[in-house]
């Protein structure tokens, strides 16, 4: 629960849209979702790209610990705006 609030939280500090979740995993909307991907795996972050579920702007989030999380946020912006 924790981590998750704490990923919702950071997508609305950086203005991202995001669907809240119960689950363990956000969906987040980043533009070019395969390009995200792609992008967070040369450096050690996997996430999902959901281009096959027809989202091709979005990117599944799985929710670490807590280190794994803010890692994940911390490389986020660099990403988004490498784009």
């Amino acid at each position: 629960h924790e981590g998750r609030c704490y990923l919702e939280q950071e997508f609305a500090k950086l203005g991202l849209e995001y669907v809240p979740s119960a689950a363990n995993f956000v969906l987040v909307k980043v533009g070019d979702g395969d390009r995200v991907f792609q992008a967070l795996l040369r450096i050690g972050i996997i996430v999902r790209a959901m281009r096959s579920y027809k989202l091709p702007e979005w990117i599944r989030v799985s929710v670490g610990t807590m280190e794994q999380n803010r890692r994940f946020i911390a490389a986020l912006p660099g990403v988004l705006s490498a784009g």
